[in-house]
């Protein structure tokens, strides 16, 4: 199997290096099959193998291997796992598996942007695999883009198919680029991950794609709007609305550059439903115009 995704009748012959599988019994050889796997194991529980290190986990957690890893799931209890292969070419045509390891000065700052994406297979290193752990609701949100991305492979149903099924896996990238980097920040002193601002944050980034007010989250967590803004903005320093355009035009700015889909579907994708609302966030947040910021960006 070569773990590639060939168009049928729309693209014909088009070959595109990205595969996804439900195989709950094996992670596959990245080394012989010269891909990058992103997997997510949303049940149950093992032990990760790989370079002499053998690393438990309890589900749900995120693996990200290179092509040079060999890693093996071992002591598996009650697993499910869905699990994508990938070229980094996938991510942006510039991308081989050498150039992303090393800084290149020919690299504009949208590629480098692109780069930052899979830093978690870059950055994993040849002795352990990037291992790392994610909560239920962003883990329930992956399964969703992995689901779409996947239909969308199988039916080719327009012009657009291969374009739709890389935007899926952006946004999960970028998802995963997010909560890493969380992971990482230092913690205030006292904080509770359990604490209201946290689970704002998770249903931020798992529901930016729904229209978003803040009555509606006073009514979900159950505090006043002002209370709610306070601490949100303590824990990033951005109001609750400014986050989430912020982060609404980041997914949209990756989609606008890294793919051909129409402009109004990728409005509509990341919570804009009004076109001078969203060309007016989008302008404010990289100076230009969506269809000015794909001209000037697009790869493609």
């Amino acid at each position: 199997m070569e773990f590639v995704t060939i168009g049928r009748e729309v693209h014909s012959g088009y070959r595109i290096p990205l595969f996804f599988t439900e195989d709950e019994s094996c992670i596959e050889n990245t080394v012989s099959l010269s891909r990058w796997g992103f997997i997510l194991i949303e049940k149950g529980s093992g032990i990760i193998s790989s370079g002499g290190l053998h690393t438990p986990f309890t589900s749900p957690v995120v693996l990200c291997i290179n092509e040079k890893e060999v890693v093996k799931l071992s002591s598996p209890s009650d697993i499910s796992m869905k699990s994508v292969y990938f070229d980094p070419l996938v991510v942006n045509s510039k991308f081989n598996f050498e150039n992303v390891r090393h800084a290149h000065t020919d690299f504009s700052a949208t590629e480098e942007q692109d780069l930052y994406l899979l830093q978690p297979f870059i950055g994993s290193g040849s002795k352990s695999p990037g291992l790392f752990t994610i909560d239920t609701a962003n883990a329930q949100h992956i399964t969703k883009l992995l689901r779409q991305m996947n239909q969308t492979l199988v039916s080719q149903s327009n012009f657009h198919w291969p374009c739709r099924a890389r935007s899926l896996f952006l946004e999960v990238l970028i998802l995963l680029s997010k909560l890493i980097h969380e992971e990482e920040s230092p913690p205030e002193e006292d904080a509770d991950p359990n604490d209201i601002a946290n689970q704002v944050l998770v249903y931020l980034h798992t529901n930016y794609s729904n229209k978003i007010t803040l009555n509606e989250l006073s009514r979900m967590f159950h505090m006043n709007r002002t209370t709610m803004n306070h601490q949100f903005f303590q824990l990033t320093n951005l109001s609750i609305i400014d986050y989430l355009v912020k982060y609404r035009v980041q997914i949209a700015a990756t989609l606008l550059r890294d793919t051909m889909l129409p402009i109004s579907e990728i409005m509509e994708r990341v919570g804009f439903h009004n076109t001078t609302h969203f060309w007016r966030m989008f302008k404010r947040h990289t100076t230009l115009s969506p269809s000015s910021y794909r001209k000037q960006n697009c790869w493609m």
